[in-house]
């Protein structure tokens, strides 16, 4: 019985020494008001939910944060228009098959 409770027991820890931790805490005490400090330790703690074994209530958000972190790292606007972009035939074949062989190969 104790050997299948502890199997079943699910824990989260935080290091605060972590230099993420840390750098993410001196942003929030500089401005507590920063959507990106806020994002980023939502996404902290919710990939610290995940690896530890818990579900979250709302993997989209989740998703929308990283999203817009990423956007942020690369100086791009979440909210830009898309841009079409047109790819001959045979080149679109080319990198769907490198695509497939990069997800699963």
């Amino acid at each position: 019985d104790q050997i299948s409770m502890m199997s079943g027991r699910k824990t989260l820890e935080v290091n605060p020494n972590h230099p993420v931790v840390v750098d993410l805490l001196a942003k929030v005490k500089a401005n507590n008001a920063d959507a990106a400090a806020k994002d980023t330790a939502a996404v902290l703690f919710q990939t610290a939910l995940i690896e530890s074994g818990y579900e979250i209530a709302d993997p989209s958000a989740l998703v929308s944060r990283v999203y817009r972190l990423m956007s942020k790292e690369l100086g791009v606007d979440p909210d830009a228009p898309l841009k079409e972009v047109e790819v001959p035939e045979d080149e679109e074949e080319e990198e769907e098959e490198e695509m497939d062989f990069d997800l699963f190969g």
